[in-house]
């Protein structure tokens, strides 16, 4: 009877050790600027970030407070007198999630790929702009 609990408590012990969810967060604050392509800062582009788990906005420059997926982050960009800018932020897979898979095994890895804990974006994304030229419409 002895050996059985130990077993069991082993088992669950196994399933906790190096969870992403356990020792990160499910969020992430992610910063945003709008340049020029000619390199100068325009400020006051409204930008909206998504991925698969939702869509957030911000004023550049400006930061907001994101949720993790292991999809990249797309970013676009509005400003009067500009064409919409696009960047993308890749999303990667942080270290925690590797300890994660050889020591919480795969119930662990799969927690942390659902919610989006094994997964990190840059924390700086600058976005392109370019002004209309005047023969534009």
């Amino acid at each position: 009877m002895r050996n059985y609990l130990l077993l069991f408590l082993f088992a669950m012990d196994g399933l906790t050790i190096g969870c992403a969810s356990i020792n990160g967060s499910t969020t992430q604050n992610v910063s945003v600027q709008s340049r020029e392509h000619t390199g100068g800062d325009k400020p006051g582009a409204v930008c909206e970030l998504s991925n698969s788990k939702g869509r957030w906005f911000v004023t550049t420059p400006g930061s907001v407070m994101i949720h993790r997926s292991n999809d990249d982050m797309q970013v676009l960009c509005s400003k009067a007198g500009y064409e919409a800018g696009r960047s993308s932020g890749v999303s990667v897979t942080k270290w925690e999630m590797f300890g994660n898979i050889i020591l919480g095994g795969v119930s662990g890895a799969v927690i942390d790929h659902n919610n989006g804990s094994g997964y990190e974006y840059p924390e700086f994304i600058q976005v392109l702009m370019r002004a209309f030229s005047g023969t534009d419409p």
